[in-house]
């Protein structure tokens, strides 16, 4: 077993998560943004009440794996362009 799991030393803290959350958020947000997609516009695609996808966008609530995948598509993104920024607080 390597040292890092047996110290516990690479599981993510309650910070990291939220950190994680808020960047995932941020870059959905910027590429709305860019496409020039409002809320309830996104909402209406997405299927969901806009003050729930409002309070993904904040990062109160992670997206769930399946929303953020359909947030993707609706985008004409990969969803991995989401994930650009969630690694920049490790080390």
């Amino acid at each position: 077993m390597s040292q890092c799991l047996r110290q516990h030393q690479c599981m993510p803290t309650n910070d990291d998560l939220r950190r994680t959350v808020e960047a995932i958020a941020a870059e959905v947000r910027a590429e709305m943004a860019r496409q020039q997609k409002s809320q309830r516009d996104m909402a209406a695609a997405l299927g969901m009440p806009q003050q729930v996808l409002q309070i993904r966008l904040v990062g109160r609530r992670s997206f769930r794996a399946e929303e953020l995948a359909l947030v993707a598509e609706v985008l004409g993104v990969p969803v991995t362009n989401f994930f650009a920024h969630t690694g920049e607080h490790a080390a």
